[in-house]
Parts: C-alpha cells; sequence; structure tokens
C-alpha cells in the first residue's frame, strides 16, 4: 500500500493527505474482504454493492473532485487512481497496440474520462490526434478537465454517444458509474432521449478525416449498432479495431465478417455484473481485401 501511494501525489498537500487518509481505512477493510470471500474478484464486487457510501473515493474524506499525478506520467480524478492501480490500462495485451505507433487519426468511442487514450499517448507519434467521444455529462466534464491538466492539445472531445446514426438517445443505467470501474452497469439505448449520438461515418464526413487508423469502442453492448455506422470507414480506411465486448459477440463477429475484416484475437471473461459473455476483441481488415 505505502509503495503504491508514494507513486501518487495530489494537486496540493490537502489531496495528497486526503487520499492517505482514506486509503489507511480502505485498504484494511479490502483485505478482510477478501480473506472473508477468499477470492479478489468476489471481495472487490461486495466491497463496491455493500455499504457503497463508504467507498474510498468518498468515506471518510470525498475525493471525488480532487486530482492526482500517477507515477509522474499523467494527471488524473481520484477515480482514475482506481482505474490505474487495477491495470485496466492493460486489458489490451502489447500485442494488440503495435498499430498506434505508426496511426496518426484515432477514435476513443466511450472515451470515459479520457485515462486509456492519455496512458497509451506515449506510444503515439507526435503529430497523431484522437477524438474522444464521451456522452455522460459527468464523465465529459472530468474528461474535459484531466485534457486540461495534462496540457493536451492532440484530441478533440466531443460529448456524444457512438450510434448507428445521427441520433437523440436515451442512456439509461445505474448511478454507481461514478465509483465502479468496466462493465458496473447496464445502458439501454433508446431512438429517443437528450443524449446526442452520432456514427462514425458522419463523423468522418462532418471533419472530413482524411484517414482513420484505429478504432477503440466500449459503449457498454451497442457494439454493433457502433460498427453499423462504420461500415464505410472501414471500408475506405480499413482502421484497426479495440473492441470491449458485453453480450454482443455474435452480431459483432456477424459485422467484421461482412466488412471483410478478421479477428486478430480475443479475450473472453465470462459473466461479469449483468452480463453473461465480456470480454476484448481485436480485428484488423482482411489481407489483400477489396475497398
Amino acid at each position: 500500500m505505502v509503495k503504491w501511494l508514494l507513486n501518487v501525489r495530489g494537486k496540493s498537500w490537502g489531496d495528497t493527505l486526503a487520499l492517505w487518509v482514506n486509503a489507511a481505512f480502505w485498504f484494511p477493510r479490502r483485505w478482510w474482504y477478501e480473506w472473508r470471500y477468499g477470492d479478489k474478484n468476489r471481495a472487490w464486487e461486495a466491497l463496491v454493492s455493500q455499504q457503497p457510501e463508504r467507498h474510498w473515493l468518498r468515506w471518510p474524506l470525498s475525493l471525488q473532485r480532487r486530482f492526482y499525478r500517477w507515477k509522474k506520467r499523467i494527471w488524473v480524478d481520484a477515480l482514475g487512481l482506481t482505474w490505474l492501480m487495477s491495470r485496466q490500462h492493460e486489458d489490451l495485451p502489447m500485442s494488440w497496440l503495435s498499430r498506434l505507433h505508426q496511426a496518426i487519426v484515432g477514435i476513443d468511442i466511450g472515451a470515459h474520462r479520457g485515462y486509456w487514450s492519455l496512458i497509451q499517448r506515449e506510444k503515439m507519434p507526435t503529430n497523431s490526434w484522437v477524438i474522444l467521444m464521451e456522452p455522460d455529462p459527468e464523465n465529459y466534464t472530468f474528461l474535459l478537465r484531466n485534457l486540461a491538466l495534462n496540457s493536451v492539445s492532440w484530441a478533440f472531445p466531443l460529448p456524444l454517444a457512438g450510434w448507428r446514426m445521427p441520433a437523440r438517445l436515451a442512456l439509461r443505467g445505474g448511478d454507481h458509474g461514478a465509483v465502479h470501474g468496466s462493465f458496473g452497469y447496464r445502458i439501454d439505448f433508446q431512438q429517443e432521449g437528450d443524449t446526442l449520438a452520432t456514427s462514425v461515418d458522419a463523423l468522418v464526413q462532418a471533419f472530413a478525416l482524411p484517414t482513420v487508423d484505429w478504432i477503440k469502442i466500449d459503449v457498454e453492448g451497442a457494439e454493433a449498432a457502433v460498427l453499423e455506422g462504420a461500415r464505410d470507414t472501414l471500408r475506405r480506411f480499413g482502421p484497426t479495431l479495440w473492441i470491449e465486448m458485453h453480450d454482443t459477440w455474435e452480431a459483432v463477429e456477424a459485422i467484421l465478417a461482412d466488412a471483410d475484416y478478421e479477428i486478430k484475437d480475443r479475450i473472453e471473461k465470462g459473466a461479469h455484473g449483468p452480463y453473461k459473455r465480456i470480454g476484448y476483441l481485436w480485428a484488423e481488415p482482411r489481407a489483400g481485401r477489396s475497398t
């Protein structure tokens, strides 16, 4: 615990002290849960579902509006420390990310608070740039603040959801997303609502993008809809695809096959939260395909 905390500092001494205070309460509680349940995953599920008001971001001091620098690499809001500590930035194996080294234009759909693109930036060329799409108002606000704290000039954040076409959607989910990580809750996409959405193809046309080298998709069950709205982009540019999967394997694989893509690798993690089959998929345009 101490070694991990020494790698983190807050924007002020007060922020750093608040982190240490909360950690002093949280880590013993977490260890007790791990001993009680005998399994880290089960212990974590119990921790975040039982007495959520005592989550380490909330108790005894609120950390949710504080910002921290991790290992002298990036600034993130306090929730980002959970993401980094649990090594979620390593969910996609390094072997999947080789395209980043030559990529000029990427699209991060479901960018959340920008953690993934911030941590992967060091792999990208200095002249590359990324469009980050995040529809949740609170997450989008933190996305903007995280980008500003890191003096980012290579990102174009948009308060939009990814979908098969431009639309207004109703996004419905739990209110615990601020303390949970991936797979925390299911979002139901309807055709009428207050959330602006667009398709990848419409975005490419609006920005007159000369290329799209990669697309990362993390949209809580709307993966197939996003791919349906990217058919022209897949045909024209053949971007690398990294997709977080939520019970949509068959539909996604059918769309990829129709687009003449091949699945290079996959990681299946079984059931988690409301989903029966979660995981990750890496796809590339099939060699020698026609455009």
